[in-house]
């Protein structure tokens, strides 16, 4: 399915915007986008996302499934956990989440999915799932934060040879999600999730909320308890979440 469409560029503003320009005019789903170098990608919150030529694994990949809109995390979730099964399976390595859509390996972060869509009506009419993920290359001046498969790993793994594996995984768990059976992958997602039973703070335009996450929806709505005892709902959106130890750390 994902390989009946590629649009390969060896250089490209975002995987995305070109994936949600095709989409506008028609294209199918299944229709991928293929990077070599992304110049002007975005990450959540508008921030900017840059990777050299040749060095990681860049693509958007363009669904039109029938869903609503407050099932649309749902797909940003398999194509995180399709990547690290992925990871696991070629290398070994054991990755964990970050939520709403970023993937880690210990306390660094290895990859990050923007998930765009559109609605027209009460339907969702197309969705672009777009994934940069660190083979060999992240920013020197975030070494603090950021990681790459070949530093936890000591290897340089196929770029093509993850592309590969991660849509098989992807596209097996698009037809359960497309069939509704989501229990499972929600599941594997909550275990996954580092931040959970954690102390975490939350920013978003209108707030900085503090407290314990507690479980993420099915809806990607993260549950928070504050310190009063109140359960919030944060809706994964425009928000900046971190852990409260390494804020005091």
């Amino acid at each position: 399915m994902f390989s009946s469409r590629i649009i390969y560029r060896e250089s490209i503003g975002s995987t995305n915007d070109l994936a949600k320009q095709l989409a506008a005019e028609g294209a199918p789903e299944g229709t991928l986008v293929l990077a070599e170098e992304q110049t002007v990608g975005r990450g959540r919150r508008g921030r900017a996302w840059r990777s050299p030529a040749g060095a990681n694994l860049l693509f958007t990949v363009l669904l039109r499934p029938a869903v609503r809109p407050d099932r649309v995390f749902a797909l940003t979730m398999i194509l995180v956990l399709a990547a690290m099964e992925a990871l696991k399976r070629l290398t070994g390595l054991a990755t964990r989440i970050k939520w709403p859509n970023d993937l880690y390996a210990g306390r660094k972060k290895l990859a990050g999915i923007l998930t765009e869509f559109s609605v027209r009506g009460r339907d969702v009419e197309w969705v672009v799932l777009g994934l940069g993920l660190n083979v060999s290359w992240y920013p020197e001046a975030l070494s603090a934060q950021a990681t790459s498969i070949l530093e936890e790993t000591g290897t340089l793994l196929s770029r093509n040879r993850l592309l590969v594996e991660t849509l098989r995984e992807f596209e097996g768990s698009y037809r359960e999600i497309l069939a509704g059976n989501i229990d499972p992958f929600h599941e594997k997602w909550n275990e996954a999730c580092f931040v959970l039973g954690k102390e975490v703070v939350i920013d978003s335009e209108k707030e900085r909320l503090a407290g314990k996450a507690v479980r993420i929806e099915r809806s990607g709505t993260l549950l928070i308890e504050t310190d009063e005892g109140d359960i919030r709902r944060v809706v994964a959106g425009d928000v900046s979440l971190r852990l409260k130890a390494s804020m005091e750390s």
